[in-house]
C-alpha cells in the first residue's frame, strides 16, 4: 500500500472512532450540536477514506467533493461515486448544515463509511 494512502486510511479510522464515540454519547444525552459533530466527522473519514483510493490509483488527493466524484467515475468506480453522494447527503447536508435529526440514518451511514474504509484498505493492500 502506498505510503500516502496508508496514511490517510489510518486517519480515516481514528476519525471515524471519534464519530461513533460522538454519536453514542449525542444519542445519549439528545444533544443535537453533539450530533451534528459527529455527523460530520464521519463525513469526513469517508473523505479521507475516498481521498487514500484516489491517491493510490490515480497519484493525487482530489481537492473538492466534484473533484472525488469525478476521480470515482473515470477510475470505473461509479458505485463508489454514488455511495459517497449519498453519504455526503446524509451526513453532510442533512445532519450537519441542515440539522436533520435521523439517528438511524445517520448510524446507517457511519457503518457504510466503516465498511467503506475496510474495502479501501483491502484494494490497496491487493496492489501491494
Amino acid at each position: 500500500m502506498e505510503r500516502g494512502a496508508g496514511a490517510l486510511l489510518e486517519a480515516a479510522r481514528e476519525v471515524l472512532s471519534y464519530a461513533v464515540e460522538e454519536l453514542d454519547r449525542a444519542l445519549k444525552l439528545g444533544d443535537v450540536f453533539l450530533y451534528r459533530n459527529a455527523a460530520d466527522k464521519a463525513f469526513l473519514a469517508l473523505v479521507l477514506a475516498v481521498n487514500a483510493l484516489v491517491l493510490a490509483r490515480v497519484g493525487v488527493v482530489p481537492r473538492s467533493h466534484g473533484e472525488r466524484r469525478r476521480a470515482l467515475r473515470e477510475m470505473g468506480r461509479e458505485d463508489l461515486r454514488a455511495l459517497y453522494s449519498d453519504l455526503m447527503k446524509t451526513l453532510h447536508e442533512e445532519a450537519l448544515y441542515e440539522g436533520v435529526y435521523q439517528p438511524d440514518e445517520v448510524r446507517y451511514a457511519v457503518g457504510r463509511v466503516e465498511r467503506l474504509i475496510g474495502e479501501v484498505e483491502d484494494a490497496l493492500r491487493g496492489e501491494a
